[in-house]
């Protein structure tokens, strides 16, 4: 279990390409959640309650499921909300990553195995989804 964690906040960190399903992640997180659970509490009631109150291993075991979907779907929906602080700008960069990632598919090769493969070949296409993954700061 302390393996899918460590791995998880490396992928939530921007450290490495996620090594585990999105749902993988997401069972890290709901198995903490029940070692950390009150007498008193279900699993379930414990993660609600160690979400509502940050809990930094659950954040980071949903944000690497994010980042996984975000690879398996190249959908970045559950990792930029829509509303999210600069949604926008970080939304049409992947747009721009996704095109700067197609040229180079090998026969056969789905866009999400080339992004993947590429995340850690091209130093470009890393920084580039470092970018994305940063979270915007407050405005000064």
């Amino acid at each position: 279990m302390s393996s899918i964690l460590v791995e998880a906040a490396e992928t939530a960190r921007g450290e490495r390409a996620p090594a585990h399903s999105a749902a993988a992640y997401r069972d890290a997180a709901i198995a903490w959640a029940s070692r950390q659970a009150r007498p008193e509490e279900s699993p379930t009631v414990a993660l609600a309650r160690l979400c509502a109150t940050g809990s930094m291993v659950v954040d980071l075991c949903y944000r690497a499921a994010a980042i996984a979907h975000a690879l398996d779907t190249l959908d970045l929906g559950e990792l930029v909300p829509p509303d999210a602080p600069d949604a926008a700008n970080r939304l049409s960069t992947w747009a721009a990553l996704l095109s700067l990632v197609e040229p180079h598919r090998a026969l056969g090769e789905r866009l999400n195995a080339t992004l993947r493969r590429l995340l850690g070949e091209n130093l470009a296409v890393r920084v580039t989804f470092l970018l994305i993954l940063q979270e915007p700061g407050p405005k000064q």
